[in-house]
């Protein structure tokens, strides 16, 4: 979609060349979402593509994931044998149920950073205990958990010019078994709940992060696998309470989601 109203358009070969930012900028990375609808408020874009940033390395005990790495990258990287977490990003990319064109444009940061309820990525960053840098227009960075990044539907804690810069999991991390879970009405629907279990095999630590029955989301340690099975579990929880589902129902499918992925971990 053309967009009109857009008067700029930069390409930065570094952040640091960006001397303000303004009311109405955007950052532009694979561009999916920003040129699928209107966005009148919006009048000047600024790509990160010229960026030249690193897609996938490891660094130290952690595995790097840089903001711009296109979705299919995940797909069609040759992981390590033993990072069998790394089947987590296969289902959560298959479970956006997008065409290949969009996979190849669309980024792992913009992903994260649109920040929907329904996104597909943020659980399994959450899952994995994930970190986020970020980065200010001077290149001074900060880091966050995967956990805290998102305060609800299409909020986080970026300020503006802020951007986030890659994800860093530790390695030790991806040895996990992790099981991917979504439920909607239909394949090509927004999901009305989404699971994602972790299972650590040397200490059997179980970890599952929730989300679209939740506005941002929300992770939950579980001390033993029988916990799913309490009349109360999620009962302090608020869900989304819209006319697409009730409260009370994306709480049961959640409920469900949640032990069916244990199950798949055969820890349940």
């Amino acid at each position: 979609m053309d967009l009109l109203n857009i008067k700029t358009y930069l390409r930065p070969h570094d952040v640091q060349t960006i001397s303000n930012w303004g009311e109405g900028w955007a950052w532009l990375a694979g561009g999916t979402w920003i040129f699928s609808e209107p966005q009148p408020h919006l009048k000047v874009l600024v790509d990160i593509q010229c960026l030249d940033w690193s897609e996938i390395e490891v660094q130290e005990d952690n595995l790097v994931i840089g903001a711009t790495c296109p979705l299919i990258k995940l797909l069609h990287y040759p992981w390590p044998s033993e990072w069998t977490a790394v089947e987590g990003f296969k289902s959560a990319i298959s479970a956006l149920a997008a065409s290949l064109k969009v996979i190849n444009m669309a980024t792992v940061g913009g992903n994260i950073c649109l920040a929907l309820s329904v996104g597909t990525i943020a659980p399994i960053m959450v899952a994995l205990n994930a970190t986020y840098e970020i980065w200010n227009l001077n290149r001074e960075s900060r880091q966050v958990a995967a956990k805290e990044f998102q305060l609800g539907s299409r909020q986080t804690i970026l300020q503006p010019s802020e951007i986030l810069r890659r994800v860093l999991i530790p390695v030790e991390n991806l040895k996990w078994q992790v099981n991917y879970q979504r439920f909607g009405i239909a394949a090509s629907d927004p999901a009305l709940a989404i699971a994602v279990s972790a299972c650590n095999p040397d200490n059997l630590q179980l970890r599952c992060a929730i989300a679209a029955s939740v506005p941002a989301p929300r992770l939950l340690e579980l001390k033993t696998d029988v916990e799913t099975l309490h009349p109360r579990f999620l009962q302090d929880i608020d869900f989304i309470d819209n006319a697409k589902a009730s409260a009370t129902y994306r709480r049961e499918v959640t409920q469900v989601l949640i032990r069916r992925s244990l199950q798949q971990l055969k820890v349940f």
